[in-house]
């Protein structure tokens, strides 16, 4: 009879038709899926370049007191504003000669005092004006207790964004008293 032959053979053609738009919506997703990925890794890597720059530093240090001012210029397409996220780290001689390293904590060991902006180096307030933006400057001041730093030898000062573009500079330091 042909029903006997035409409804397994119509079956079949059906399950066939189902595992191939399977199959081509199996590959469709992992494509999208791979297309995101290297579009989001290219993102993270376009931000992770995105430059910033230790205009000035200087410190001073008093006893046991160091006080660190340095300006950071935002050269990248994206605002600075996670400064809990950033990180402010010195790294000094000791008195034996050893380098260590010492990561200061945003809001207690190191706040941005200042903000000037593109137009005339207008600045204002940290509190008016909370983020470092393009083509802005930020006045950063740090404050540590270290007790064997050698005096006579520079330090170094890093300053890195919560998108992980960083920038650093070796300072001499002006010791008081």
């Amino acid at each position: 009879m042909p029903s006997e032959v035409l409804v397994p053979g119509l079956a079949a053609i059906v399950l066939l038709i189902i595992a191939t738009l399977s199959i081509v919506g199996v590959i469709g997703t992992s494509m999208s899926m791979a297309v995101n990925s290297i579009r989001e890794s290219y993102e993270s890597s376009y931000k992770m370049s995105s430059r910033i720059t230790i205009q000035q530093v200087n410190a001073s240090y008093s006893g046991k007191s160091l006080e660190v001012n340095l300006t950071v210029l935002n050269n990248g397409p994206y605002p600075i504003y996670k400064f809990e996220a950033c990180d402010l780290i010195i790294e000094y001689f000791s008195s034996s000669g050893s380098l260590k390293s010492l990561r200061l904590s945003y809001a207690s060991d190191w706040t941005v005092e200042r903000v000037l902006l593109v137009v005339e180096s207008y600045g204002v307030s940290f509190t008016e004006h909370p983020l470092i933006d393009t083509g802005e400057v930020g006045l950063i001041r740090a404050h540590a207790t270290v007790g064997d730093l050698d005096a006579a030898k520079p330090l170094k000062v890093v300053f890195a964004t919560h998108y992980g573009s960083r920038d650093s500079r070796w300072v001499a330091v002006n010791a008081q008293g």
